[in-house]
């Protein structure tokens, strides 16, 4: 059997749209699907344990978009190297409806040496997560910034400026 051809770049967006600022991840992929980008793959994920690593196979470089509760200010933008973390993750916002999230499949991923060759998390902090909440001001604020971020990000790898994390 032939090995599946690899995704370039992936962009996926966490959330859950009737949860408040569990939407954050959605809203900024909504965004950058507005824009033009080559070899660039962007998903939306309700971010369960087992939807994200499905939504992440054979890609190279993925970015994940999530909101997170870390006791920091609502709005905080966060961005962490997923290869890079140490055993506890920062990223431990678990509203879904089966209690496993981004922070529990990245733990997943490194057990079973299947997390992509870049993996890199933005975090909003969010502070509105019941259902059928609002987004809060603090997380709406943050949403175009995180894709500015996001955008230059892709747009450096897209220029080739780094090396290939597949032969390295």
């Amino acid at each position: 059997m032939a090995a599946s051809p690899k995704t370039p770049i992936k962009i996926i967006g966490v959330g859950n749209t009737f949860r408040g600022d569990d939407a954050a991840g959605l809203m900024v992929v909504r965004g950058l699907a507005k824009e033009d980008f080559p070899q660039v793959e962007i998903a939306e994920s309700p971010g369960t344990g087992s939807a994200l690593p499905d939504a992440w196979k054979n890609a190279i470089r993925v970015i994940i978009i999530d909101a997170v509760v870390t006791g920091g200010p609502p709005g905080t933008i966060y961005r962490f190297d997923a290869h890079e973390l140490g055993a506890t993750l920062p990223v431990s916002h678990s509203s879904t409806t089966h209690g496993w999230g981004l922070s529990e499949a990245l733990a997943m991923g490194k057990v079973f040496q299947n997390l992509p060759p870049v993996l890199i998390i933005y975090g909003i902090e969010g502070k509105n997560f019941g259902l059928g909440e609002a987004v809060s001001p603090e997380v709406a604020a943050a949403i175009p910034e995180v894709i500015r971020r996001v955008t230059e990000e892709i747009q450096a790898w897209l220029a080739g400026d780094l090396p290939d994390p597949v032969k390295t």
